[in-house]
């Protein structure tokens, strides 16, 4: 069964928990180490990635989005995110993907 991961703050993942989504903390173990662990994962078919984990992670994320077929990383803003969902979920979706939804 393909799932949803979510790498991000530990507000953001709390968050996202309650939403039955897992997600792994980064911070006292840094993202790329995660998202190393998930890209293993055969059922990582979404990966969420909040903005200020994101930016540390373009190239990998990049290259997912391009070469991998089956899966696709998603960066979002957390919850402490200043800027915020200043669009929407699916917006963030359509630029991950290069296509419309």
């Amino acid at each position: 069964m393909d799932c949803v991961y979510l790498i991000g703050d530990v507000h953001t993942v709390n968050t996202f928990r309650i939403c039955g989504i897992e997600g792994f903390a980064a911070g006292g173990e840094p993202a790329q180490v995660i998202l190393g662990r998930l890209l293993v994962k055969r059922d990582a078919a979404v990966i969420l990635v909040t903005r200020e984990f994101a930016e540390s992670l373009s190239d990998t994320i990049r290259k997912v989005n391009l070469e991998s077929g089956g899966r696709v990383i998603i960066e979002i803003p957390g919850v402490d995110d200043i800027r915020g969902f200043g669009r929407s979920l699916t917006s963030y979706i359509t630029e991950a993907l290069g296509v419309a939804l």
